[in-house]
């Protein structure tokens, strides 16, 4: 089980440039606590968590306030909530 590399996370994101690589291994790791917090194991061989990851870090490139809203990173939806119960689900 191979973690994600900023290179991988910045192809998913369409993001150009290193200007942003120590942001985004920052909201990685954010996402992934988050999962484990969740209940979720950490498995980038699965492709739920592998979008779960891409998700949390693309909300969060868009809209930093989102760490500082009411009801935090929550607030990016419920397709979000329900991929992170699906992936509780998994193997």
């Amino acid at each position: 089980m191979a973690d994600m590399t900023v290179n991988e996370l910045k192809e998913f994101l369409k993001i150009d440039g290193a200007d942003q690589d120590a942001v985004l291994a920052v909201y990685q790791s954010a996402a992934e606590t988050y999962l484990l917090n969740a209940g979720c194991v950490k498995n980038y061989d699965n492709a739920l968590y592998k979008l779960l990851v891409t998700i949390f870090c693309g909300k969060i490139i868009e809209n930093p306030t989102l760490l500082n809203a009411t009801g935090g990173i929550e607030s990016i939806g419920i397709t979000f909530t329900a991929l992170v119960a699906q992936l509780r689900l998994s193997p």
